[in-house]
């Protein structure tokens, strides 16, 4: 079910209405049957994939707490490793493994069998990477003696399928999150409001600034070959702001839907944008994702406490397993890739030339440095690298529509084109595709956005907004409201993490 569809304003009132009226005692139960009826609104006979986890990492996590020594929790956790792993690839990643099989047979002049049919028919099931990552997370955790195990099966089906975050995150953790679910929570008007204003918050970047700008985004690679240098950037720079808008939305309307019943869940962005170094950025884009990987992959590894090629290393790893997490494509991976080679470049910047001109006055002089221009640096290479992050998109459009263009030659275009800013057209091109008075509001609307940002710092806005006085608080509430009824776009166009 999607957020911004007529369905879900139907649904989210009865079931919030029904919530706090049955028994506290049931609610658990209520919450568990909206979950399961929210994800089978897209495709029923996939909830089984939910409840096969769901059982597996139940009678994982309880058998390895009656194992004394090692060796006996190991086993069951390889069978959550084994069987969640199992459904992921299988769903996901089959057909790309079966791609590049081929690729490579046919690379070295040996002939590669067929596959079987059915391979061709295998549908992603939505949020399969969130809830399998998110139950990983609770036997890990288990296994690690961090997490007691849930004894309350129907808590736990509940752990792993309440609907604000099921389908596109965030990725919580077991003990943040279950502790929450078997609490039991009153009507409480300040906090309802809140998480309202949160979820009006979040249609406001969907409908208003992501779904606006993917106008300009869908022009430019749709007419890859065809547009000019400055195009491309615009493109660029538009689609990297309509995937924070579009994902944070979701994840603003996620966490507003929570709270309004009760649940806190964790903040998924903090000002990305304006991250003064990669580094940085994934300490504030995709939060829930960024730390699992630290947590589950990078600390494993040895994070910074290695030295030299290891260090670059681990990087490389972990941002290459994330962009395989978000598809299973290579301009995905590569797209995450190049932005771990970004950072691995500048760790041997701090490591070998930082460390040792310190507290040189030319150090002193490199400390001058103004915050804005690391901000655009950084929001440069991001844009550069997030280029690809679209491509497979398109390859899979064209292949709709019966054309077949290898995504390197797609991604070939919009690199060469950047190269060659002159031939620059892109107010005929670009803006005036859709008019010029929706660039302007698209562009306005970001500019708010960005300014507000800037202004609340890293302040949840909620927290900001309700503590001011009556009139300027309803001036804020209309404000958002008559912008999304204006100025939104609406149709249910996807939220584009659905994908993943």
């Amino acid at each position: 079910m999607l957020f911004n569809s007529l369905e879900f304003v139907l649904f989210f009132p009865i079931v919030v209405g029904l919530y706090f009226v049955i028994p506290k005692r049931y609610r658990w139960l209520f919450l568990l049957g909206s979950s399961y009826y929210f994800y089978m609104a897209w495709n029923p006979k996939y909830i089984l994939l939910i409840l096969l986890s769901t059982v597996v990492d139940y009678v994982a996590a309880n058998g390895m707490s009656k194992m004394t020594t090692i060796n006996g929790k190991k086993k069951f956790l390889y069978l959550s490793l084994v069987v969640n792993l199992g459904l992921l690839i299988g769903f996901k990643y089959l057909g790309f493994i079966d791609e590049n099989l081929r690729f490579l047979f046919e690379l070295v002049g040996l002939g590669y069998p067929n596959p079987p049919p059915f391979i061709d028919k295998i549908v992603l099931p939505v949020g399969i990477s969130f809830y399998t990552f998110q139950t990983l997370s609770y036997t890990l955790d288990v296994y690690k003696g961090v997490t007691k195990p849930e004894k309350h099966f129907g808590i736990f089906a509940l752990y792993v399928a309440f609907w604000p975050q099921l389908v596109a995150g965030p990725i919580e953790r077991s003990n943040q999150l279950l502790p929450q679910l078997r609490a039991s929570f009153d009507f409480d008007y300040d906090r309802i409001r809140s998480g309202l204003f949160r979820i009006l918050f979040g249609f406001f970047k969907k409908v208003v600034i992501a779904d606006r700008l993917a106008y300009y985004t869908d022009f430019v690679y749709d007419h890859y070959a065809d547009v000019s240098g400055w195009t491309v950037v615009l493109g660029a720079c538009c689609f990297a702001i309509q995937v924070y808008c579009d994902f944070s939305g979701y994840s603003d309307i996620a966490i507003g839907s929570a709270r309004v019943l009760g649940i806190k869940l964790m903040e998924n962005f903090r000002r990305p944008f304006f991250a003064k170094n990669l580094a940085d950025f994934w300490t504030r884009w995709h939060i829930s994702l960024s730390t699992w990987l630290t947590d589950y992959i990078f600390f494993y590894l040895g994070a910074y406490k290695a030295e030299g090629l290891k260090v670059i290393f681990n990087v490389m790893l972990v941002l290459s397993v994330c962009g395989l997490w978000h598809g299973a494509n290579w301009p995905m991976i590569l797209s995450f890739s190049l932005i771990g080679v970004f950072m691995s470049i500048r760790y041997l910047w701090q490591a070998n030339v930082i460390r040792k001109i310190r507290p040189s006055n030319t150090y002193k002089l490199i400390q001058k440095i103004p915050n804005s221009f690391h901000i655009v640096t950084t929001f440069a290479l991001l844009v550069y690298g997030f280029m690809l992050f679209r491509v497979d998109g398109t390859v899979r459009e064209l292949a709709r529509a019966g054309i077949d263009v290898p995504w390197w030659e797609i991604a070939g275009h919009l690199y060469k084109k950047i190269m060659y800013l002159g031939e620059a057209n892109y107010f005929k091109e670009a803006i005036l595709h859709k008019g010029i008075v929706h660039f302007i509001a698209g562009l306005s609307f970001t500019v708010i956005l960005f300014t507000i940002e800037g202004i609340i710092k890293d302040t949840p806005i909620e927290d900001v907004v309700l503590a001011k006085g009556k009139i300027l608080r309803w001036s804020v509430y209309l404000f958002f409201l008559l912008s999304i009824f204006w100025f939104g776009v609406f149709g249910s166009r996807e939220f584009f993490y659905f994908q993943f």
